[in-house]
């Protein structure tokens, strides 16, 4: 990538498309690109000017979710992981903070989703009001069997698709293709991957006819409707969770491993 930076912002009008930009990593998610996915969303968060929010990303997957490497190459996220409060607050910082900020932009925000979505590539899908997908499309999280832990931070994809499906995917390290995505209620729309961008232009155009107090009072109502349900009381429950299984000796031993093969 050279000096390519790890997240694009281009304005094509009132929409604002946020481009994840690590094509040859398949856009995992280092700390360097979240960092940057957080500083675009706290801009755009106070941009009046900005009516949508496209979330998309270059190359042949959407992302593989956090770079796994980065435990490697950074010493000071490796450093934060030997402890408790060190893991806790950096994993706040950095998977969840860019989720929250996508999810309570008072913009509509819709995500363009191509290859894989892996793991905390999720979390991005599941905070984003509307998901069009290509038919390649594939997700997936195989977190609990490959690193111990129970799952990503927030737990998004459980809430969307139910505790059946999760249990299946989460367990099993099953995956959807977009057809059945859409049924499930993760995505909303599937098209052939060619007409990817027609239809995303089509929906940001959809949006754009629809006055913009209007979207951003009913995404207020919704997004209580979901918080009366529970989901923030459940998030953080998770998230807690979360924490604890990184500290199992299960974990510990898969961490370790981890180590030995990155450093190869």
């Amino acid at each position: 990538m050279g000096d390519q930076p790890e997240i694009l912002v281009d304005d094509r009008g009132p929409a604002r498309w946020i481009v994840l930009n690590r094509p040859v990593a398949r856009n995992a998610q280092n700390e360097a690109m979240l960092r940057r996915l957080a500083t675009a969303l706290e801009e755009t968060e106070t941009d009046t000017a900005v009516r949508v929010v496209v979330l998309a990303a270059n190359g042949p997957s959407f992302s593989a979710g956090h770079d796994v490497k980065e435990v490697v190459r950074n010493e000071r996220y490796r450093a934060n992981l030997a402890t408790v409060e060190g893991r806790l607050w950096q994993e706040l910082d950095l998977f969840v903070r860019p989720v929250e900020l996508l999810a309570r932009l008072r913009m509509p925000t819709v995500c363009r989703v191509q290859g894989h979505c892996v793991a905390a590539a999720l979390m991005l899908v599941g905070a984003a009001d509307l998901v069009v997908a290509a038919d390649d499309a594939r997700f997936a999280s195989r977190v609990t069997r490959d690193m111990g832990a129970a799952d990503v931070e927030l737990p998004l994809l459980p809430w969307l698709v139910g505790e059946r499906v999760a249990k299946r995917l989460l367990w099993t390290s099953d995956e959807l293709d977009a057809y059945e995505a859409q049924r499930l209620g993760l995505v909303s729309w599937v098209v052939p991957e060619d007409d990817l961008d027609r239809k995303v232009d089509d929906v940001v155009q959809r949006l754009l006819e629809v006055p913009q107090e209007a979207l951003a009072l009913s995404k207020l109502s919704l997004r209580f409707m979901e918080e009366e349900r529970g989901r923030e009381r459940a998030f953080k429950y998770h998230f807690l969770a979360h924490q604890l299984s990184h500290h199992t000796a299960d974990a510990a031993e898969l961490l370790r491993r981890r180590l030995e093969d990155t450093g190869r």
